[in-house]
């Protein structure tokens, strides 16, 4: 029996409600020097008990969610390009830039000079000598769909331990082999309160969803659509490059239909570096 089968409800909640602070903590201030002891008196638990329930809970180790944490804020921060490597790495809690952009090759197989680059590629204008990265963007034209979504609650940087509970409440199931995984997203991830996120599984046929989980119907129409390979924490400043620099310069109008994340080829190794993921923005009408 694991430790989360053997939880009752509402110990379970609880554990649940700590570890999410935990994950927030680490969010707020990821240059901190995060230890298995400090954040196991943040959260009120032995460090022993913590260290297993964080594990049970998120599906990873401590350590790895603090580097995901710190290297996917440095990512964001890339994408700005209005910082050096240097202040990037000291910001984020690295010694040098070079400690720095080992550990960013390492989880992404990219420098960050040249993740700063592709990402102010996808951002350029068309008509220049970028274009090869531009015809990474291409229009998809999506059917309706009805996806099983756990709706996601707590930091932004948790959404990982959504998935982990959806795939762990799902697994089961006989047809769970055929599914897709799908991220559907509303609102600025910026604005706590204006933000929502559904991780989800989209299963071949119609089946009813089990408790805690809900059909949540996602109207078909047209999307912007770039395939992103890498780990999942580059998904945020991913978006961010389309949505603050591209989708500008488009001549397309954003949708009020949903943000989407269609996990295509997951790699469950720890780097993700070959995780294929297609990020698609719902657009309207032809380019103005």
């Amino acid at each position: 029996m694991t430790i989360l089968a053997s939880m009752k409800a509402h110990t379970e909640q609880d554990y649940r409600r700590r570890i999410a602070q935990v994950v927030e903590a680490i969010l707020i201030d990821p240059a901190a020097p995060h230890t298995v002891d400090s954040l196991a008196a943040f959260a009120h638990l032995s460090s022993f008990h913590f260290h297993r329930i964080y594990r049970a809970i998120t599906g990873e180790s401590v350590a790895v969610t603090v580097k995901r944490v710190r290297l996917a804020r440095a990512a964001q921060r890339l994408a700005d390009a209005k910082e050096s490597v240097t202040s990037i790495a000291l910001s984020v809690g690295y010694d040098s830039a070079q400690t720095f952009a080992r550990a960013f090759r390492d989880f992404t197989g990219l420098t960050p000079s040249v993740f700063s680059q592709r990402q102010r590629d996808l951002g350029s204008p068309p008509g220049n000598c970028q274009e090869r990265a531009l015809r990474a963007l291409t229009l998809r034209e999506m059917p309706p769909m009805e996806v099983l979504c756990l709706r996601h609650a707590g930091p932004v940087a948790g959404i990982p331990h959504s998935y982990q509970t959806l795939l762990r409440l799902l697994g089961g199931h006989p047809w769970f082999p055929r599914s897709q995984c799908v991220g559907i997203a509303y609102g600025d991830p910026e604005d706590k309160d204006g933000f929502t996120y559904f991780a989800g599984l989209l299963p071949p046929e119609s089946v009813p969803a089990p408790m805690p989980l809900e059909a949540v119907r996602v109207e078909g129409g047209l999307y912007a659509a770039y395939r992103l390979i890498g780990p999942y924490a580059l998904i945020a400043p991913t978006f961010q490059t389309l949505f603050g620099q591209w989708l500008p310069q488009s001549g397309y109008e954003p949708d009020h239909r949903p943000v989407l994340e269609l996990y295509v080829a997951p790699d469950t190794s720890e780097s993700q570096s070959n995780s294929v993921t297609d990020l698609l923005i719902p657009i309207r009408g032809d380019p103005a």
